[in-house]
């Protein structure tokens, strides 16, 4: 407590000084809690303008209303307080002038004097204090808002290791409570095969006080473990004292399983790599150096594997020189693709093998390399310049194959010729000629059909396998051609006295294809049934619409097809078993023929048999619309009066110009014969001819060249050339063609169908 000798009311002007000079404000109040002093900084503090303001204000004008006393005795509490000589420091709550608070630390004293009992009261601001504490409470608060909304498993332990403070995060991951993972509780979440290693390099890190890091599993609350990093580091003091532990736990499950998927990969793509059978070589992207070789591109070129490394591609052969080298590398740059065939690279011993490289630039990390695939084709080279040999071979031997039918045909054709013409002079004699004449004859007339329908085939085989079957089409009415196919197998027929059924619909039906080719399909089928039906057996042809098809139908009561042959019965060169006496005769080209004409007519054609049930062949054709039809054909009423003509004959078979001479002379025309390309054209000259049959393959001059030399005779323009050859295939067609003839017949020819053609001749011309 303390005292004084005189009064305050005057004091000198020392303790004023005193008081200015205080760091703390100053107030002094009497028993009754009245302000008889105040200094400067408790004006400042409070916010007054002078002291004036507060002496003789009761103290309590300093003080929020919640805290002031009872008016009735104001100075009993400060007195109280005063007595008991508080000398430690009071937190209270301040009010300045303009109604705002101040927190304060207030300390009080007792002070006696000749005019009574003083108190003096000094006041400090702790404002600053409270807002640092404020500062440090939502410090911690955004500290462990942070540390909660963290995607890691956060933690704090003591320094002796045990846990304080888990996040939410490791409850949510581990299913179990804090209280349950406090202190060392957390290592119940850990592998077994992990925890003790674990904990070792924990404690570990404890005792020397360094960082903590370790993988291990963490078991989740569905009981699966997934692998996490964790690491703790110390927090120290300022004399260097671990004060705590501060650590994290992240999932790494799913990197350590991309790592291990990776390095599966990577020991796979070295296997593989390894084990190539081709060479493989991995390029430098900008530079365009080796970085990498497979054990086959040692194999193959000699180099080793540490020879490879660092060098060009030209360097060892890939490419002729350095800036092909370089090429190539700006191209794969540029483009990502490369490829060469048939390239020569030189191994280290001299030899040289033929490679095809393939190479591709890709990504490999974050890095480009480009890499080469180097494959020897040194043997497949030698085999395909082997094949190409043989193939050229062939093509030779093809192309002498056509030239050998093509002149087989012309032999073949040159004698049945005039055997034609003979059987048709002696077809004119028919009502002198006796019962044996007439017979033999018809035994000419067929087995010369066959021969034509044999040779025809032969020649087909070249058309059929070169595809150069060419169609000639028009409109025409299906009935037409399939009764000619039946007048042109009837003799055979009737020879083996077969019972033919034949229905055509009453309507006809009109195709727009090549007629010759159409009635040589229903030929080939009804030969092909009259072959394989035995005598006084039954055929059956029929044709029908069905929708937008024509459907025609061969069936015969003949052998059958076996299960085995029916598969392949459209096959070139196919029959079925022949006996010894060859009775069913053929080429096997017939039906092949079939299955490719209806094929170029956009038609279908099936087989269906049972062995000894007979067999039917089904063509369908499709049907142009209604509005495409021709218009009907209108009968030629015309009288067509045979007219002479001069008609000029050249073959270098003397059969062949009898034969035609006599036919013609007896259907009277004026005739004139050559037997060769030069004196044709001098008859030519000086007899004038409306037309000229000549033969192709003549001495001499041929009938090519005898063609142009007439057409530039003064009336040549005029005269109708008929070229009459063996040589029928469309190349000869195109040669007469060009060569000036107007008609193109391949022998034997039909008379009637020449007769025709002479019937065409301008009358202004005779």
């Amino acid at each position: 407590m303390l005292s004084t000798a005189g009064p305050l009311a005057e004091p000198d002007i020392r303790f004023k000084t005193l008081m200015e000079s205080a760091p703390d404000a100053i107030v002094i109040v009497d028993q009754f809690g009245t302000i008889v002093y105040v200094n400067g900084k408790t004006v400042q503090l409070f916010g007054y303008a002078e002291a004036s303001a507060l002496v003789g204000q009761h103290v309590e004008i300093l003080m929020p209303l919640s805290l002031r006393g009872s008016r009735r005795s104001p100075g009993d509490s400060l007195i109280a307080s005063a007595t008991q000589d508080i000398r430690g420091h009071v937190e209270l709550c301040g009010l300045r002038k303009d109604g705002s608070e101040v927190s304060l630390e207030v300390s009080m004293n007792l002070l006696e004097t000749s005019q009574g009992v003083l108190i003096p009261i000094a006041i400090r601001s702790v404002a600053h204090r409270t807002n640092a504490d404020v500062r440090l409470r939502q410090s911690d608060e955004q500290l462990r808002f942070i540390l909660d909304s963290m995607p890691q498993k956060i933690a704090t332990t003591t320094p002796n290791g045990d846990v304080d403070y888990f996040n939410p995060q490791c409850s949510e991951f581990s299913g179990l409570p804090f209280k349950k993972l406090r202190g060392w509780g957390w290592t119940q979440f850990i592998h077994s095969d992990d925890v003790d290693e674990h904990v070792r390099v924990w404690k570990q890190s404890i005792i020397t006080g360094d960082a903590f890091e370790f993988e291990s599993r963490f078991r989740r609350h569905d009981g699966a473990y997934r692998w996490h990093f964790s690491r703790a580091l110390p927090m120290r003091n300022q004399a260097g004292e671990v004060v705590m532990w501060v650590g994290s736990n992240t999932d790494i499950h799913d990197m350590k399983e991309a790592e291990t998927a990776l390095h599966v990969s990577e020991v796979r793509y070295r296997r593989l790599f390894e084990a190539a059978k081709d060479g493989i070589l991995i390029v430098d992207f900008e530079t365009g150096m080796i970085v990498d070789s497979n054990p086959f591109m040692t194999g193959l070129l000699g180099y080793s594997h540490t020879e490879f490394q660092g060098r060009q591609l030209w360097e060892i052969g890939l490419f002729s020189d350095r800036s092909a080298s370089e090429a190539a590398v700006r191209s794969l740059q540029d483009d990502g693709y490369l490829r060469y065939e048939h390239l020569p690279l030189e191994a280290s011993d001299g030899r040289l093998v033929e490679v095809e490289i393939v190479a591709n630039a890709y990504r490999e990390g974050i890095h480009q390399v480009i890499q080469f695939n180097v494959r020897d084709i040194t043997e497949r080279s030698r085999l395909e310049k082997l094949l190409h040999a043989q193939a050229a071979e062939l093509s030779d031997l093809h192309q002498r194959k056509d030239e050998f039918l093509a002149m087989l045909s012309h032999e073949l054709r040159s004698p049945l010729a005039p055997i034609a013409n003979a059987v048709q002079l002696l077809s004119l004699q028919q009502g002198t000629e006796s019962r044996i004449q007439q017979q033999s004859r018809n035994i000419i007339e067929r087995q010369l059909g066959k021969l034509e329908h044999l040779v025809d085939d032969l020649l087909e085989v070249s058309r059929i396998t070169s595809g150069r079957v060419q169609l000639r089409q028009e409109w025409v009415s299906i009935c037409g051609i399939a009764e000619g196919a039946v007048e042109t197998v009837r003799p055979l027929m009737e020879q083996r006295r077969h019972e033919l059924s034949l229905s055509l619909p009453m309507q006809p039906i009109w195709l727009y294809g090549d007629p010759a080719r159409l009635e040589q399909v229903i030929t080939n089928l009804l030969t092909n049934a009259a072959k394989y039906t035995e005598e006084r057996g039954c055929i059956w042809l029929s044709v029908q619409r069905d929708r937008e098809e024509c459907v025609i139908r061969v069936r015969d009561t003949g052998v059958g097809i076996s299960t085995a042959l029916l598969p392949h019965v459209f096959e070139l060169f196919t029959q079925a078993e022949r006996s010894l006496d060859r009775s069913q005769g053929g080429l096997g080209i017939g039906l092949a023929l079939v299955q490719r004409l209806t094929e170029l007519h956009g038609g279908t054609v099936e087989a269906q048999s049972q062995p000894g049930k007979g067999s039917e062949f089904i063509v369908r054709l499709p049907l142009r619309p209604e509005g495409s039809l021709p218009a009907p054909p209108i009968a030629d009423t015309g009288n067509q009066s045979a007219r002479s003509l001069r008609v000029l004959v050249v073959d270098d078979n003397a059969d062949t110009v009898l034969g035609f001479s006599m036919l013609l002379k007896s259907s009277g025309h004026d005739v004139r014969t050559a037997h060769n390309g030069l004196t044709a054209v001098q008859a030519a000259a000086e007899f004038r001819p409306h037309a000229v049959l000549l033969d192709i393959g003549l001495p001499g001059l041929n009938g090519y060249e005898a063609a142009k030399q007439m057409r530039k005779q003064p009336q040549g323009k005029d005269i109708v050339l008929i070229a009459l050859t063996g040589y029928g295939q469309d190349s000869d067609r195109q040669a007469s063609k060009d060569a000036g003839f107007n008609h193109h017949i391949v022998k034997p020819a039909r008379f009637d169908h020449l007769l025709e053609i002479l019937a065409t001749v301008d009358e202004r011309l005779i």
